[in-house]
């Protein structure tokens, strides 16, 4: 299963999140490269500054003066000067995060390994009197300053030792460029994917033997340019099928005329009824192709769609068929309506019909059945002929063609199939050519509700 995504908007909106996360994860490293390590390191040349001046100004003040000095120190600087016996509590060393790690390397190298950084956790207190809610203060950051014999704990403002923690704000901006991001791909890919839609949709009804209006050229400049091709190519094929049908037409009907005479010319020939005979099938059969190429010619979408029953247009072609001297039996469920052309598709069930007599042979059954659960309908004719090579299904569908076995001793142009196939997408349906159990072919046309 493929983890790239299908739709365009999801494609688009993958990149631009991809692209997001990498450049914000360039951003970060470049942030600490250029400007947090920095940072830290000035703060830690702060840090010790202040450390030296204050272990400088213990040694050498007279010892009467201490006190006075560390309550300067506290309201001057808000550094808290501590003699070791005031901290009766426990401390532990401060974990090496990155700013705590080059202060304590500084720390050490100008005071010795005595000297380190601790951490104080002070004891939960009430956040207001008599409501119960316990509020744990941060942690207190002390410094162990070696000053002569003794040493001195040290408590300087968390912002001189630590750097501030932006790591909620880059994640806060992460997230939001992000969603204005994908804002912004939304909007344009809706604007990219409104006029595709029109186009395929219009490519899909074209394809159904339908003529849609010609598609409106909105959206960026590529997609327009795609419209106007489509609707270059729609008026294009629509003027060759109507110059195709307008030939196909006038060369059928200019043949009735000179037929007509031929089949009046034999009856007044004296010649034996075997080859007056050969020649009225002749005629017959060039009547047929002509009959095959003015069904092809018509136009059958110009035909308003109704809901019928494809079962009354089944049995009414069986008893068409029977006049014409073709046996075909049927086997016939009752369908719900359907929205169906009734001219378009008594000729495609004729076809069908006559189709399954002159090559198929034998028996003919007329078939219609119902799918509750899937809601599909069909409409079948199965014969017991030779069948039908699965290679040449979709070959047998396009105008102009026949097996060629057919090909000699048998009357018509291939036209037969491909105006089902043309009437079938017209209606939204499908035209399978299916082997038949036990010999033969099934012609089935599948409806769906």
């Amino acid at each position: 299963m493929s983890l790239i995504p299908k739709s365009l908007l999801a494609r688009a909106a993958l990149v631009i999140v991809l692209a997001l996360l990498a450049s914000q994860l360039a951003s970060v490293l470049l942030f600490r490269y250029y400007s947090q390590t920095p940072r830290m390191q000035l703060i830690a040349v702060q840090y010790i500054g202040h450390l030296k001046t204050i272990r400088a100004a213990l040694e050498f003040i007279p010892v009467a003066q201490h006190r006075e000095f560390l309550a300067k120190m506290r309201e001057e600087r808000n550094i808290r000067v501590i003699p070791p016996q005031r901290i009766v509590e426990a401390v532990e060393p401060a974990p090496d995060s990155p700013g705590i790690a080059a202060a304590r390397a500084r720390l050490r190298e100008q005071f010795g390994p005595e000297a380190d950084i601790y951490v104080y956790q002070r004891p939960p207190r009430a956040a207001r009197s008599g409501d119960g809610i316990q509020i744990t203060p941060p942690p207190v950051l002390l410094t162990k300053l070696p000053v002569g014999t003794s040493y001195y704990w040290v408590v300087f403002p968390r912002s001189r030792v630590v750097e501030a923690d932006y790591s909620i704000a880059w994640i806060g901006w992460g997230i939001l460029s992000a969603i204005l991001s994908l804002a912004g791909a939304v909007f344009l890919m809706w604007r990219v994917n409104r006029p595709l839609e029109a186009l395929a949709t219009a490519a899909r009804t074209f394809g159904q033997g339908k003529n849609p209006p010609p598609v409106t050229e909105m959206g960026p400049a590529e997609v327009r340019a795609v419209a106007t091709a489509f609707n270059q190519m729609r008026t294009d094929l629509t003027r060759l099928d109507q110059e195709r049908a307008t030939f196909l037409a006038g060369v059928s009907h200019d043949l009735r005329t000179p037929l007509s005479r031929l089949r009046l010319g034999i009856e007044m020939l004296p010649a034996d009824p075997a080859t007056r005979s050969d020649l009225e099938n002749d005629i017959d059969d060039i009547n047929l192709v002509i009959d095959q190429f003015l069904d092809f010619a018509r136009d059958e979408s110009a035909e308003p769609p109704r809901r019928m029953e494809l079962t009354e247009l089944a049995q009414g072609a069986v008893e068409r068929a029977a006049r014409m001297h073709i046996n075909a039996s049927t086997d016939l469920v009752e369908l719900p309506l359907l929205m169906l052309r009734p001219v378009a598709m008594q000729r495609a069930i004729d076809n069908l019909i006559n189709n399954a007599a002159r090559h198929g042979g034998g028996e003919i059954l007329v078939q219609t059945r119902r799918d509750a659960t899937t809601g599909r309908n069909t409409f079948s004719v199965l014969d017991r002929g030779p069948g039908i090579p699965p290679h040449e299904v979709e070959r047998l569908k396009q105008a102009f063609t026949r097996l060629d076995s057919s090909r000699s001793g048998e009357a018509g142009a291939g036209l037969g199939l491909a105006i089902v196939e043309r009437i079938a997408r017209m209606h939204g349906a499908t035209f399978d050519l299916l082997p038949r159990a036990g010999g033969g072919t099934e012609a089935r046309l599948t409806f769906t509700e």
